[in-house]
Parts: structure tokens; sequence; C-alpha cells
């Protein structure tokens, strides 16, 4: 069986809430594993591959999987649209976008959170050294190839502004979307995952950590996320120079966005957006959590 709808982005915008939703609906089969990485990674492992990670198939309508780099394909060799639309040609594609300038701090800490060699980096050290971070939000360009080659009834973008907002409506856009009950109510709904700030290394402590995972195990998900709540540390507040930068930056491919996909995003152009909040400090890791606001370079090579 392959799937007949693809959630392919962005990183840091939901997709892991959104595939958990998904998987616990009755009416859809989602792959066995969240992110199949076929069409950017093992697509030379073959079609027969792919299908495999589809096992178990008992004939729901919906199909599907969620690998968030197809968007914007900056860590691979393939032409990932091409390739979708070759082998997948009347296939439904699901887009979740972030403020490209939270959704590059975000994943920011979520490599700190990941990787214990990262806990001095700054922030803007980062964007120095792997700029694909920043043109990872370039939706308009990602979204273009895809629009390129696909109808635009079968492509829907939604904003994380509106999953925050209203989740349950959130979920019921992409229910209809990929035609099954948009009534169903699933017990992620709620629940709140894959943060940075509740992962490993970041953890305030690891008994905790691991106690929530177990309860995640156990569908115990209200009590898991409270576990997650309680074992969290806050995020600092990105530094305002580095933020107005980053604003300015991602302003005229904001504007193209707003153009392809018919919404306003003048409100991602605010230096005080509704994720700039949070002000409490990690513990000390001998040094700003932030860094200086160095400049940083574009990645066009000039300076942002």
């Amino acid at each position: 069986m392959l799937p007949n709808f693809l959630v392919i982005g962005a990183p840091r915008s939901g997709t892991t809430w959104i595939d958990e939703n998904l998987r616990d609906h009755p009416s859809v089969h989602m792959a066995r594993m969240k992110e199949t990485h076929f069409f950017d990674q093992n697509y030379h492992r073959g079609m027969a591959y792919y299908e495999s990670c589809f096992a178990g198939w008992k004939g729901e309508p919906a199909v599907g999987e969620a690998t968030p780099d197809y968007l914007h394909g900056q860590y691979s060799a393939y032409d990932i649209p091409r390739l979708i639309r070759r082998h997948l040609p009347e296939v439904r594609l699901i887009a979740s976008l972030r403020n490209p300038v939270d959704r590059v701090y975000s994943e920011f800490w979520n490599t700190k959170a990941k990787d214990a060699r990262n806990a001095r980096l700054s922030f803007e050290a980062k964007l120095q050294s792997k700029p694909q971070f920043i043109r990872e939000g370039f939706y308009y360009e990602h979204l273009r190839r895809f629009y390129d080659l696909f109808p635009a009834e079968r492509i829907l973008v939604l904003l994380y502004d509106d999953l925050v907002a209203d989740p349950r409506a959130f979920m019921r856009r992409i229910y209809e979307f990929i035609g099954v009950d948009p009534g169903f109510r699933s017990s992620y709904e709620t629940v709140r995952v894959n943060q940075a700030r509740g992962k490993k290394l970041l953890a305030r402590s690891q008994t905790l950590w691991h106690l929530s995972r177990a309860l995640d195990r156990a569908r115990l998900h209200g009590l898991a996320e409270s576990v997650r709540r309680f074992n969290s540390v806050e995020i600092p507040a990105m530094d305002r120079s580095t933020r107005e930068r980053l604003i300015e930056l991602y302003r005229p491919h904001n504007e193209k966005l707003a153009g392809l996909i018919g919404r306003d995003l003048s409100h991602w152009n605010r230096i005080d957006g509704p994720e700039t909040t949070a002000t409490t400090r990690l513990p000390a890791e001998g040094s700003r959590a932030t860094g200086a606001p160095a400049s940083f370079s574009s990645p066009n090579g000039r300076s942002g």
C-alpha cells in the first residue's frame, strides 16, 4: 500500500503533533515510523521498501506519512517534488508553517536538547555555521516547487498559529482534507509533543523525563503532559537585535508567501510576537544562553 497523503513540513511547526493525532484516527493508517525520509534520503531503497513502511494496513481509506524535510529539501540530492509527482501523482499534500523566526529558534533549541556537544553554542553562532537553518524558512520558494507540479486543491497549507489558537479546528481541516470523519477527537488533541524544552538534555529531572515517556507509551497522555510541564525549563527569549535582523531577512519571503496562500502574515513581522515572551533563563551553561547579538551572514553570503 502506498500513501494518498503526505505531511511535508515544516520542521518544528507541529508535524509530530499532527502525526500523533492522525495515528489516533480509526480511518487513518500512518507509516510505522513518523519520518520515512523516503523521497529525500531513502529513495535508492526502492518502492518495495517504501510500501513496506505502511505494513499493517487494514483497509483504512486515508494512508499517509509525515516527513517535514520534504518541504525544504535542504539536505537531499533528490528533486523531492518531482519524485513525489512521479510515484504518487494523486497524493494530497499538507504543510504546517510557523513564523520562520520562531521556527529557526525552536530548531536551534531542539539541536541543543538532542546533542550535548551543542550545550555552549549560541544561536547566532549556529546561524553562522549552518545557514541551511535559515533557508528552511523560505517557505514561498519551497512551496512554489510543489504548486508547480500539483493542483492547488490538493495542497493544504495551515499555520502553526491556527494550531495554537484552536487545535480541534486545525485537525478538523486536515480530517476534511483527507476525507475522514472530521468530528473525531484524538486523545492527543490537547497534548503538546516534541517541545525542545521538554526533551532529555533540557529536562530538570532525567527520572521524570523517563516517567513521562512511559506514561505516553501507556497512552496516559494527560498525565504525561502534566509531568512534562513540571519537568520543563523555559526557553530564554531571543536577543531582540537578532530577532529584528531575522524579521527583515524573512520579510520579502513572507510577503510572497502571503500572496501564494492567501493569508495575512503581517503578524510575523512583529518584534513582540506571541512566541517571544519567555524570559526565564535555563540553568547556567557557562555562557549566555543566546550569545551576543553578533552579526550573522544571510544564506546568500551577505550580512543578514
